[in-house]
């Protein structure tokens, strides 16, 4: 399949430049102008330019009968003027600058004056490079940051994830693992925001997130896209992050910058949950120094432009290595580094035809030292790094031509994600007790126990025609994804080991320092336990994405036009064991009435349809099994009609899965207890014993999931400062992913009553045992047979939502005052039964007991950006984000009931993950919330002209300046966060947000 698409790219790339066609872009854009009267009455038959003073392009046309014309296929590269000549009639006519975004029509009024008048022409256009920009496009529902604006605002490391909670439709969100992405939109799993630069893929398709993470230097503008936007963009139910990135031009332009964030928090509390830009905690010990130059500018003149920019971040961090058995008190320095790197050459090879090659390149170690914040019994032999090494090769091109242009991409990209590379190579773990207590290790050496090595090689290939048939615009594109996927994971072949010192070798261990590793131990010690995985094998599928899109923006009148579009995808995935879902025909309709210049209302409805994750098809993989047992268990399913007659086993089963055994009857050999010979036996026994889980494929195929949105808005450009706005939005989901436990324990209803009678709670709670007696492929007397497994997972779609919202904004441009604000206000509300892809039910697969607000639902966010010019070159910007509290599941005080697992069911793998424990009896899920959040930061720059070629600019930023205890809010792993409270209990704070912190920077511009 890849060699069939790059033949196919290089066949279309071959025929496009023997025939001379117009334009191989940097970032597809479009401009449309119309071109009024002072009476408002069109313009028509005048000759137009649009104009770019940065690379010198100048593109040619002629009004309609509306006083309308249009230039498709722009770069994004500089700013555009739409340039009109003296006419018998009428002045020349000049306009203001203008930035294009990528993937996006741009489209504003020009009045031109009469000869005997103003020769300037007044540009009602309000699409500027500042957030006001009426919108008389389309239906979209979006929000864009520019460069400048982003400079202006107080942004933590440079980082575009903290810069995206800034705009509506965005917050933080509680995640489901350490390093999980952050940024939700519209209050969705962060894993499900779809992530494009220059209108391409950049998702880490294997779980989600970005792939190469963008910084500042590499952004022209940002756009979050969260409703009734183009079917050009797919693969999601929810939200898109698209990346504009710059390019060079005729002038020699760039900057070097130095950002230190100083180490130790100022007034930091306890429980604050400082991160790194990944998530990984860190101690009040941080500190961060990061570093880069962008440069960009003329190869050749007017014809080829280059554009480079590199960042590099180190964040230093200490742990505390505590193991007081051994006498060991010790702080462990850690580094986590990243290096980003981005670059473009761009080349035009007639006026209609341009070539534009990107590359990005990221690569970003985390490293665990061993020990923890406050203390932990992991030595350095044990640490491990984790890799994330990301890259990008795009080559786009674009032609330009009378009516026409056509726009076709092809992008190579791979990520590497090394979860746990051992600090000191490969070998045991060895967990090591002391004094008879084998509850809690008093050290763990040798190696990180687990290997987790997943690698992801993706091609993908987008074709775009636009045609401009008079009042329509037709646009085709077609888009196919080749993701292929390698995981080598598992625990650890040299095997886990736990020890039992006694005291005599406990006191010859006295002192062994940070150093201690497996070789120290003595060789008669008492071995407790010895697991091995049998199974290292490497196994992976290739994912395939197949999208055909089209649409018509229809101008029905000067002032109405509809957008129609259809788009059809197609995910083997769903293909994996079932039945295909080849229906995905999704599609949408939207307006926009511009009651005048200043005043467009605007709607939308339609179907977006979104990705699988490949992680769904890895755990099913790696968690399965052919074991004669489990086999049989399956089989029971299907006798007692759970799952299909015809299922066919061979298909929803595999052995390429991990299997770790236990093998300590084959260690206390003559070399010590770690001296294990015979291991190969291991996989046999590893047949006949049970697990708490297994996962399989689902038979019945798996359904994309998918959301039905719907919107209603309506923007006011007061004057050429002032954008009023607001925004309402649904949108109900379907066939969202979640988990089934074929083998479930049957329903259990608590008896309320009798609790309500003062009856000893203990007595009222399911026991395990009394529970797995009713699973119904377990043995008569609930134990799981040899070789099973206790509970059988399957990934489902059948999840559901809904999310209102209405959005507000406020917004103001700079122009001749001396500020400019931007203030939104989101009223919002998500209820679902699913909130991740592991999410199992709270009892036996009812999922409409678990129906309720989701875990990163906001009521209210309010995020406001002021900015103040109070002297010429000083700037003072105050960014405020306020929201109401994420929900909170009350759950069973094991002091009182004895357990949390009321119902007996005992989760395993989920544990973690699942965001939905047992519930307090009569509590509903999500049922409580966190008090309001409150996080302001301050940012003051000042920049010093004409320092040699360039200018100086010195800023520092405050973040959290109130030092405020927030409790929700802030990007969190569910296991450590605030939104699971002990019902009647008082309130345990187990994180908080980020404390007041200080980051100064510099950078020389020229």
């Amino acid at each position: 399949m890849e060699r069939f698409i790059m033949r196919q790219i290089l066949l279309a790339s071959a025929i496009l430049l023997a025939g001379q066609c117009p334009g191989l872009a940097w970032a597809q854009s479009a401009l449309a102008a119309r071109i009024v009267t002072a009476t408002g009455e069109a313009a028509s038959g005048l000759p137009v330019r649009a104009e770019n003073e940065t690379t010198g392009a100048v593109v040619t046309g002629v009004s309609d009968t509306q006083g309308r014309v249009r230039f498709g296929g722009l770069s994004t590269a500089g700013a555009w003027r739409i340039v009109t000549d003296e006419t018998a009639a009428f002045a020349s006519t000049r306009s203001d600058p203008i930035a294009l975004r990528s993937e996006f029509q741009t489209n504003i009024v020009v009045q031109v004056s009469p000869k005997t008048g103003v020769l300037v022409a007044e540009t009602i256009s309000v699409t500027r490079q500042t957030f006001a920009g009426l919108n008389t496009s389309n239906a979209e529902v979006s929000a864009t940051l520019s460069a400048e604006e982003i400079a202006r605002i107080p942004v933590e490391a440079r980082s575009l994830e903290r810069l995206l909670f800034r705009l509506p439709g965005v917050t933080q969100s509680t995640g489901f693992f350490g390093e999980a992405p952050a940024v939700a939109i519209n209050g969705a799993n962060a894993l499900f925001t779809n992530y494009t630069i220059d209108g391409l893929d950049n998702n880490e398709n294997f779980l989600g997130g970005q792939k190469f993470p963008v910084p500042v230097g590499a952004i022209q503008d940002v756009t979050v896209l969260t409703s009734s936007y183009s079917v050009e963009f797919g693969r999601t139910a929810n939200g898109v992050v698209n990346v504009t990135t710059p390019s060079g031009g005729n002038d020699f332009k760039g900057e070097a910058f130095f950002v230190t964030r100083p180490g130790g928090f100022l007034s930091a509390d306890p429980a604050s949950n400082q991160t790194s830009l990944f998530g990984a905690p860190v101690s009040d010990t941080f500190s961060r120094l990061q570093g880069g130059f962008t440069f960009s500018g003329p190869i050749l003149k007017d014809r080829t432009f280059f554009f480079l920019n590199a960042e590099y971040v180190r964040d230093q961090t200490d742990n505390v290595l505590s193991a007081p058995a051994l006498g060991v008190f010790e702080t462990l320095p850690g580094v986590n580094e990243q290096i980003l790197l981005t670059g473009k050459i761009d080349h035009s090879w007639t006026s209609r035809l341009r070539t534009s090659l990107r590359v990005n390149h990221g690569r970003v170690q985390l490293e665990r030292q061993g020990g923890g914040l406050d203390g932990g019994a992991t030595f350095p032999t044990a640490g491990s790094v984790q890799d994330r090494f990301s890259t990008n090769v795009v080559l786009t091109n674009t032609y330009q031509g009378d009516g026409f242009d056509y726009v076709g991409s092809y992008q190579y990209s791979r990520f590497d994600w090394d979860f746990g590379e051992p600090l000191f190579g490969e070998g045991p773990q060895v967990s090591v007790f002391a004094n008879g207590d084998t509850s809690a290790p008093i050290a763990v050496i040798g190696h990180p126990g687990f290997i987790f090595d997943e690698t992801e090689n993706t091609f993908q290939s987008q074709h775009k025609l636009n045609v401009d048939l008079g009042r329509h615009r037709i646009k085709v594109g077609v888009d196919l994804i080749v993701a292929d996927f390698s995981l080598f994971g598992g625990g650890n072949v040299d095997g886990n080991f736990s020890v039992l010192l006694n005291d005599a070798q406990l006191a010859t261990l006295q002192g062994v320092g940070a150093d201690f590793a497996v070789a120290d131990l003595p060789a008669d010690v008492q071995l407790l336990a010895a697991n091995f995985e049998t199974q290292p094998t490497a196994f992976g599928q290739t994912q395939r994405i197949y999208s055909v899109f089209a649409e018509d923006q229809w101008q029905i009148t000067e002032k109405l036009a509809l957008t129609l579009g259809l788009r059809w995808d197609y995910d083997n995935l769903t293909n994996v064991a079932g039945n295909g879902d080849f229906n995905n025909i999704a599609p949408r309709f939207a307006f926009n009435y511009t009651v005048n210049n200043r005043l467009a209302i605007r709607g939308g409805v339609g179907l977006f349809i979104e990705k699988l994750p490949y992680a769904i098809i890895s755990d099913a993989i790696q968690q399965n099994s052919i074991n004669p047992g489990f086999l049989g268990q399956l089989q029971t399913l299907i006798d007692q009609g759970i799952l299909p007659a015809d299922t066919d086993l061979a298909q929803i089963t595999t052995d390429e899965g991990n299997l770790t055994v236990s093998g300590l009857a084959f260690c206390n050999g003559p070399g010590g207890a770690l001296d294990c010979a015979g291991l190969e036996a291991l996989t046999n026994l590893g047949l006949q014993l049970s697990s708490a889980e297994r996962r399989i494929f689902n038979p019945f195929g798996l359904d994309n999931p998918a959301t039905l949105q719907a919107s209603i808005g309506v923007e006011w450009q007061v004057n050429n400062e002032w954008l009023l706005g607001v925004d309402g939005q649904f949108s109900r989901g379907r066939n969202l992913v979640r988990l089934l436990d074929l083998n479930s324990p049957e329903p259990f209803v608590f008896d309320q009553a009798a609790f309500d009678a003062g009856v000893d709670p203990s007595s009222l709670v399911r026991s395990v045992a009394d529970a797995n007696l009713t699973r119904p492929a377990n043995n008569p007397d609930g134990s799981v047979p040899a070789g099973g497994a206790n509970a059988i997972i399957v990934s489902d779609t059948g999840g559901q939502s809904q999310y209102l919202a209405l959005i507000f904004k406020i917004q103001k441009d700079r122009g001749d005052d001396f500020y400019d604000l931007n203030i939104f206000y989101t009223l919002s509300r998500l209820r679902n039964d699913t909130d991740d892809i592991n999410f199992r039910a709270n009892d036996s697969n009812n999922f409409d007991l678990d129906f309720g607000p989701s875990l990163n639902d906001r009521t209210h966010v309010i995020s406001s950006i002021f900015n103040l010019y109070p002297i010429e070159n000083l700037v003072f910007s105050l960014a405020g984000l306020f929201q109401s509290g994420q929900p909170v599941n009350f759950i069973p005080d094991p002091a009182v009931f004895g357990t949390t697992d009321i119902n007996g069911d005992g989760l395993s793998f989920s544990d973690q993950f699942t965001g939905n424990p047992d519930r307090f009896p009569g509590e509903t899920r999500n049922s409580g919330r966190l008090p309001w959040a409150m996080t302001v930061d301050v940012g003051l720059s000042y920049r010093i002209p004409r320092v040699g070629p360039g200018d100086v600019e010195i800023r520092a930023d405050f973040f959290n300046i109130f030092n405020t205890n927030n409790e929700s809010g802030f990007p969190v792993n569910f296991t450590v966060s605030n939104q699971r409270q002990l019902f009647g209990a008082p309130f345990q704070q187990l994180s908080a947000g980020p404390p007041r912190q200080f980051q100064l920077s510099a950078r020389y511009v020229f």
